[in-house]
């Protein structure tokens, strides 16, 4: 299923793992094992946030996967299932045949 993923991490933790290095290696490391198809990386509600939208074929993989920025940088992170385009006329089109 696709989801995206909304990664918010601890403001001090972040702001020490840019000045040590080590936040660049944890994105990668997450860019590797989650596989996006898109990540963006924005200030939100003067956070940092990391948005990634992935196919997550079965949802206990997000226990893995998510691990990391809860122990390592204290992130809130929000996971929602979503739809492309094509995805939602599949619905719309099982909708209108009853």
């Amino acid at each position: 299923m696709r989801m995206l993923i909304r990664i918010r991490p601890d403001l001090r933790l972040a702001n020490s793992t840019i000045a040590d290095g080590s936040m660049k290696e944890a994105m990668e490391r997450a860019h590797e094992q989650l596989k996006p198809e898109a990540s963006y990386f924005l200030p939100q509600d003067g956070q940092r946030t990391a948005l990634f939208i992935c196919d997550i074929a079965d949802e206990s993989q997000l226990v893995a996967l998510l691990d990391p920025f809860f122990s390592n940088l204290e992130a809130k992170i929000d996971v929602f299932p979503v739809m492309n385009f094509d995805d939602l006329r599949a619905g719309l089109d099982q909708l209108s045949r009853g």
